[in-house]
Parts: C-alpha cells; structure tokens; sequence
C-alpha cells in the first residue's frame, strides 16, 4: 500500500498548456478556447516564456516529465511540439529517461500524425475517448465518435509509445452495463493507463447553465457511488490499480507527470492559463503557485513584450504546504508517512510533534474506516478503498486539524526562532 515510485533529486516539471480546441465540450472548465490560432505564434510565445522564467526552475534539476495539456494540443502542429522541447532542453533540463506525454483529441489524430509527434519528443498519449458509445459521445459534446476512438488509441500504441485512455463515467441515465461496457472496450485495448472520471458538473461551464435551466440533472450520488465501485472493481480485476482518485495502472505504469502533483513536486507552467508550483527551496519551507495570462491573444501580446504578466500569483507559507500535502497525498494509494513530511521541514516541526498533532483526527478516520495506519508511531497513512469514496471528507479533516494544531505550533516555532521584532 505504501510502496510507491521513486523520487529522488530529479524530480521536477514541465506543463505546456495548449488553450485552443475545435469545439468547447460542455463540462470542461480548462482554459480552453474554440478559436483560430498560429501554431509557430503560440509556439514563438511559449519558448519566449521559457527562456525567461526557466533559469528559476533550473536549480531544481532538469525535467523528468513534460505534459502538454489542453485545450487539445493535438491540433498543434508536431514540429512546433519539438520546437518547445527543445527550448526545454536547452534552457531547463529534459532527463534522457523523461516522460513526455501529450493529450490527444480522437477527432483530431490519426497513424501519421501520432508517427509526427513521437518523432518530435513525445513517448505517451492520453487519449481522450472518454466513452465507447455514440450516444454518450454526443452527450458529452464530443467530435468523435466510438469507433475513431478505437482507431486512436490503436494508432497511439503503434508509435510505441504508453498509451493512457481517458474515461467519463456517470452520466445521466446511465446504468451500471452501460458505465461498464466502456470500460470493457478500454480493457480490450490494452492500454498502459486508464483515467476514469465521474461527470462532474463546473461552475460556469454549459453543463453547469443546462442544470440551472432544468435540462440536465446530475446523477444522484448513490448511483455514482456504484458506478465508482463498479467501474474500480473492474479495472482492479483486469490488473489495472486504483493508484490515485481517478488513475489506473498495473504497478510502474503510473503517470510520472500527476504523480508529481500528487506528492508536491515542482512543475513549471508555461502557455497560456498554464499554472506553475515552484518551492523555494528542495526542502518543505515555502513555495510559489501562479498562472500565466488566461487569455490567449493577451498572453501572446505579453509574451512579444517579454512580459509574462501572472494572471494570479499565491505565496504559500510552510504551514500551507504541509496541508497541500495531506489533501494531495491521500488522494492516491501511496499514503503519507508524516515522520517524512516531518524531516522535510528542516526541524521547524519534530516527526513526535507531527504526528501526535494530527493523530486525534486520524483515529477519527480510521474508526470510520477511512483511512489506514502503521508503523511503530502510526505516521504511515493512507486511504482505504471507502476512503477514496469519502476522499473529500478525509482532505477535510486533516485540513482542520492542519490548521488547527500544525498552523499555530509552526507559527510559535518561526517566532521563537527569529525573536521579536526591533522595535
């Protein structure tokens, strides 16, 4: 349960956020824009932002991931997609052994442009299928249908490169056949990976407008909770582990790139809307989090300027990174050992004190049945399968109880170290 991939030294990010799409799907709250777009302007800008914020990034290492997101960055031209690795190479870092993933709209894909990409840098694919039936493909908004879907990932895994599939289960009406017979055609094609997500409806989104007009009325939570059972049970039974909220793999095949999010590494944000998390140091005492201008022709703009305006910027104290972590950390199958989390702070907390500010809480959980502790002080931690359902109610608690007992310890901590302020 605890047992998770290595990281070391070299683990740090890259995010290359591509805001263009053909058709804007109802649900997706992503900085995503139904537009027309210059591939080698867009690409132009987001080297420029490279070359000037990358040497920050630098002193962390170089990338062992890169993850060009969307939008659907698949309708970006594949050499202007070597040209932005190569910035990365050249002004960060890109390890020989990176992973470097690109998503990718079935609609817009085919054998010749997958060959395209690989021979520009990438070695994964996530493939946006999101269902196998043509139906739920029109409710969902999509351009393509069942069968393109196939034929994608088909032509994904023919480069040689992994290959995940994304899935969106849980729509309205849908009964558990039907939530499973997409996940069956997933299993049949033997992916590396499998992202299944329940439909969630975003503020401001469409879906979001269609519910408070009474067209669309969500799946009553019950009936998710089976399919989430339903469609885990599944995927664990065909060797695919339930390794973080939404994510699937036999054990070596997770996604370098989430897992980094998941356990507070660095990443670097670089495109439009793109969002960056870059600590101040390697150890747990402060860090950064900022997103990029949301606004594609603006941040364009910005970027000919050799401004690179934030959209946002957030600076995080010691006290708010260790409860990032709690709420992050529980979300996969990996746990948390807090006497780790302890060392990272450089003694501002001691493992004891950790441990035992936060153990009134995780009795609390463990009775219920929610999480899981071992050791010889209980300071490893993690969900069960029914905490993964209740996963938002556990990020609660241990949020609470971070603020409530960590917080103010931390605080009384940096105090006494720094003494009084002169008068």
């Amino acid at each position: 349960m605890f047992s998770c991939a290595p990281r070391g030294p070299g683990d740090a990010g890259v995010y290359v956020h591509f805001p263009y799409c053909t058709r804007k799907c109802p649900y997706c709250d992503f900085n995503s824009h139904a537009a027309a777009f210059d591939d080698r302007a867009y690409a132009d800008a987001v080297i420029q932002e490279i070359e000037a914020r990358g040497p920050a990034h630098v002193p962390l290492g170089p990338a062992g991931s890169v993850y060009f997101g969307g939008g659907t960055p698949s309708l970006w031209d594949p050499a202007e997609i070597g040209r932005v690795l190569s910035a990365i190479r050249a002004g960060i870092g890109l390890r020989d052994d990176a992973e470097v993933t690109l998503e990718a709209n079935p609609g817009t894909v085919d054998e010749g442009r997958f060959e395209r990409f690989v021979e520009s840098g990438v070695n994964r694919f996530s493939v946006g299928a999101q269902s196998f039936r043509d139906q739920e493909l029109v409710t969902l908004g999509r351009i393509h249908g069942a069968n393109a879907a196939r034929r994608a990932v088909r032509a994904a895994k023919a480069t040689g490169a992994r290959v995940s599939l994304d899935l969106i289960y849980g729509l309205p009406g849908q009964s558990r056949d039907a939530a499973l017979q997409s996940v069956e055609d997933a299993i049949a094609l033997e992916p590396s990976h499998i992202s299944a997500y329940t439909l969630t409806i975003e503020p401001g989104t469409a879906l979001a407008r269609a519910e408070e007009r009474g067209r669309f009325r969500p799946t009553e939570d019950d009936r998710m909770a089976e399919h989430i059972q339903d469609v885990s049970e599944r995927l664990g039974r065909a060797g695919f582990l339930r390794y973080e909220i939404s994510s699937y793999a036999p054990p070596g095949q997770e996604a370098l790139h989430n897992t980094l999010y998941w356990f507070g590494g660095p990443y670097l944000g670089v495109g439009a809307g793109a969002h960056s998390f870059l600590p101040l140091s390697r150890r747990l005492a402060g860090a950064e989090r900022r997103e990029s201008l949301r606004n594609p022709e603006a941040y364009i703009a910005d970027a000919a300027r050799g401004a690179f305006t934030p959209e946002s910027i957030e600076h995080l104290t010691q006290a708010d990174l260790i409860a990032d972590r709690l709420w992050t950390a529980m979300r996969t199958r990996f746990g948390l050992d807090l006497e780790a989390l302890a060392e990272e702070t450089e003694d501002a907390i001691a493992p004891e004190s950790m441990i035992a500010c936060l153990s009134e809480a995780l009795d609390r959980l463990v009775e219920r049945g929610l999480i899981v502790r071992l050791g010889s002080r209980g300071g490893q931690i993690a969900p069960t399968p029914m905490g993964f359902l209740y996963n938002d109610e556990v990020g609660r608690t241990l949020l609470l109880a971070a603020r409530d007992r960590l917080a103010p310890l931390l605080a009384a901590r940096s105090n006494h170290h720094h003494g009084p302020a002169p008068a």
